[in-house]
């Protein structure tokens, strides 16, 4: 196996990782909110932190590092190629949700539930912009995984 091989590999499965967790989390907390189930929202707010941390974080971190080496390492490719550019993005766009927006959005939904329990508005408006900005983000990053299967306009 070449080191081109190794590291496609290696972004591959990283990738799967973030985009196939990110999928699977936003399903758990659909059948959660629809099961009005206040402990297992509550459970999944905690495990999000924690995934986040543990997983999605290095999943990301893995994809930046293999995705640029592949990029040296291959000839014909270069960073300014459309479709590298709308990697940059997704990388971007992710670790800012994942600084910026998640901890913030599973902290309101968790103390939401705490205070007022599941059904308020406040908690449910909170679940839902969390769901919503996870499922647009899930949708951007298969747009993003598209972009390198197909590389538009290499």
């Amino acid at each position: 196996m070449t080191l081109a091989e190794t590291l496609t590999l290696v972004h591959v499965a990283a990738v799967i990782i973030w985009v196939g967790g990110s999928f699977t989390l936003g399903l758990l907390f659909e059948r959660a909110q629809h099961s009005q189930d206040e402990a297992t929202v509550l459970g999944l707010t905690r495990i999000g932190e924690f995934i986040g941390r543990a997983v999605f974080n290095p999943a990301g971190i893995i994809t930046l590092v293999a995705g640029i080496w592949l990029v040296i390492e291959l000839d014909g490719v270069e960073f300014s190629d459309a479709w590298i550019s709308l990697g940059f993005l997704g990388i971007v766009v992710g670790a800012g949700l994942g600084m910026a927006f998640y901890p913030k959005a599973l902290a309101r939904v968790r103390d939401g539930i705490e205070a007022d329990g599941l059904l308020s508005n406040e908690t449910l408006a909170a679940l839902r912009r969390l769901r919503l900005v996870s499922t647009l983000e899930w949708l951007f990053l298969i747009v993003v995984v598209w972009a390198m299967v197909f590389k538009p306009g290499a």
